[in-house]
Formats: structure tokens, C-alpha cells, sequence
């Protein structure tokens, strides 16, 4: 489902919290995207935004600095919680109804998937699930090794 699609279809989404476990989850079958991993504190979802990578050596961040060094500020970086990680502009406007007047980068705007991986109910379990999550994220396809580890924990898998 699209990432506005998802925060519609539950309000708890929106209030709650989301924390990040990585922003480049590789699936082999797909070398042109990058997936985040994100547990939402409302709804207690665990969940993988796909992003797509024009380039996999820029990504959208690099796009969004090329054409002036002060675009940075049309990211619009958003720190949330102890995780003090960013969140992709299309995720923000999707979360909180924020746009920035200034963000003219609409094809960098688009497609961002969500997958819903299944429901924690609380964070020191999503901690306790992911153990050793930063070091897998960093392996060519580390989606593999994330399924496996739900499925091994008895996280199921949403329908």
C-alpha cells in the first residue's frame, strides 16, 4: 500500500511513534529500491517503506542537494525519539499533513510502498526481535535475513 494510504487506514499510526531500525534493507530480487524498517509505538506494526534508488550510489538525498547546496533545508529532517533518524519527505507530509511550500521535487516524492511485516506490542520485545539487526542490515539481502527472523519469532506476517 502507499505510505498516505497506510497513516489513512489507521489513526493510531499517526500518533504514534516511529522508530527506525535502518534506512537501506536490500532485497536481492530488487536492486532498485532500499527498504526502512520501522516499528510504530501506536499500532505496534512493523512495517517496510520501500523507496526507490535512481542511483544507487545518490539515492534521494543526493538528488534532493544537486541542483543547490541550500536544498538541505527542503529535506526537512525529522528526529524522532532516541533513534534521531531522518524520514523521507513523503513520509512526513503522509504522517503529519506537513508540506513544505518550499519541496519542488515531485518525482522524488512518489512511489513509497508500505509493507506491514506484522504486530509487536511493545518495544523491548521489537528490541529482543531484532537483535543483531544492524549488522544484517549491511548484507546484499538483508530482507532474507529480516523475514527469517520474524518468522523464527513468531512475528506473523500480515495478510
Amino acid at each position: 500500500m502507499d505510505i498516505e494510504e497506510f497513516y489513512d487506514a489507521d489513526p493510531r499510526r499517526r500518533s504514534g511513534e516511529d522508530r527506525q531500525f535502518g534506512l537501506g534493507w536490500r532485497d536481492a530480487a530488487d536492486e532498485h529500491s532500499l527498504w526502512d524498517l520501522y516499528w510504530n509505538s501506536g499500532s505496534g506494526e512493523l512495517y517496510l517503506m520501500r523507496k526507490p534508488v535512481v542511483d544507487p550510489l545518490v539515492g534521494w538525498t543526493g538528488y534532493a542537494l544537486e541542483d543547490d547546496a541550500r536544498a538541505v533545508s527542503r529535506i526537512e529532517h525529522r528526529i524522532l525519539g532516541a533513534a534521531q533518524h531522518l524520514i523521507h519527505p513523503r513520509q512526513i507530509k503522509a504522517k503529519t499533513n506537513d508540506e513544505s511550500e518550499d519541496y519542488n521535487k515531485e518525482a522524488l516524492m512518489e512511489d513509497l510502498e508500505v509493507e506491514v511485516l506484522g504486530t509487536i506490542p511493545d518495544a523491548e520485545q521489537v528490541d529482543r526481535v531484532l537483535a543483531g539487526w544492524e549488522q544484517a542490515m549491511d548484507q546484499p539481502d538483508s530482507l532474507s535475513w529480516l523475514r527469517a527472523r520474524l518468522s523464527a519469532e513468531g512475528v506473523k506476517a500480515s495478510s
